[in-house]
């Protein structure tokens, strides 16, 4: 599941989960400096919600990025210790940062509107409520939430947030042309926040399109390193693409762990090339273990394995159905359509 274009400025809405609790970890990560420091500063003020917000922000940062569920379990745990009662703006926003985070929209929302009673002029929470009800496929909702920004947020902002809407909407080579044209319009911002946000959605938008190589071209452009949103949009790019192969330095070395969703495509990616089979048999481990666990909150990248890697029209339907039911982005209507194009050579096959 995926949400698929980027609020960075804030910082506060990214993908669901991609993280994976690894089979094996070859060594222990280094906790980042401002997480200890951040935890020794609560720790002396526990009773201060500004330094719980800064923590828990930079918890869910980590839990981006990192390849287990370890900080995502902090996460929780600090907002259980703490409470959710605190009316305060940076502590609310960061709750509802990892209620969206695991999914649960609903609950998310109902925190986000309770920083629009007190501002309703918010603009990270007015981004993150577009961004929720995008990916649940309620494109007038989020029209209404870029609509509200004005007067509250930049016009560069405002914009990209209707033009994503605008895509998908059914003007999505309208809405790619000026998107397009405003992003070249403002070179000036070529690395920042907002621009990597418009970069995304417009990797997006060239693949919807079928355009890969322009899709190959906006990520490149991108700030590095890239996040697992942008690097799975980079791989996508060109497995999607039938005349073209994933580039040598894109695979990783095999005695590295990625989360779920780099391995399946790396494995993927390592049959169409036909060389070696580390990356397959690491992702077949992977998926029989999300799918003995039932795991929900993986149910893209099953449905993903079941359909590209390893074909099985029952399992890749049923996952990609499972999928579909949390999140309705145009990515995942597309892999469920490529999951039930399966169906009929499955059931010829003798």
């Amino acid at each position: 599941m995926m949400l698929s274009a980027l609020i960075l400025m804030t910082g506060l809405i990214s993908a669901p989960s991609d993280q994976s609790d690894v089979l094996w970890q070859p060594e222990a990560a280094t906790v980042p400096t401002d997480i200890t420091q951040a935890e020794a500063a609560l720790q002396k003020h526990p009773e201060n919600i500004h330094l719980a917000s800064a923590l828990l922000t930079r918890y869910l940062r980590e839990a981006r990025i990192e390849q287990g569920h370890h900080y995502l379990n902090l996460a929780n745990k600090l907002i259980a210790d703490v409470g959710s009662d605190h009316s305060q703006r940076d502590w609310l926003i960061a709750i509802a940062d990892t209620l969206q985070y695991q999914h649960q929209f609903a609950e998310a929302r109902t925190v986000l509107n309770r920083v629009l009673e007190e501002s309703p002029r918010d603009v990270q929470a007015q981004l993150m409520l577009a961004r929720i009800a995008l990916t649940l496929n309620e494109t007038d909702n989020a029209k209404q939430h870029c609509t509200d920004l004005m007067g509250s947020a930049a016009l560069g902002v405002v914009s990209t947030c209707l033009l994503e809407v605008q895509g998908r909407s059914g003007n999505l080579e309208r809405a790619y042309t000026r998107l397009t044209q405003l992003h070249e319009q403002q070179p000036g911002q070529a690395q920042s926040a907002i621009a990597h946000w418009r970069l995304q959605i417009l990797t997006e938008q060239a693949l919807l399109l079928g355009d890969y190589q322009a899709a190959q071209r906006w990520t490149a452009s991108m700030p590095t390193p890239l996040n697992v949103v942008d690097k799975k949009r980079r791989l996508d790019s060109y497995l999607w693409d039938t005349d073209a192969q994933v580039p040598d330095a894109l695979m990783l070395d095999c005695k590295q762990t990625p989360v779920d969703s780099i391995t399946i495509r790396l494995a993927w990616a390592e049959k169409r090339n036909q060389e070696g089979h580390c990356w397959q048999d690491y992702a077949r481990e992977r998926m029989q273990l999300r799918v003995m666990r039932d795991e929900k909150l993986h149910s893209a990248d099953i449905a993903y394995y079941f359909t590209y890697v390893e074909p099985d029209a029952e399992q890749a339907r049923y996952w990609a159905q499972q999928n579909i039911e949390v999140a309705q982005e145009p990515f995942d209507y597309r892999l469920l359509s490529a999951a039930n194009a399966l169906q009929p050579t499955q059931e010829s096959a003798p």
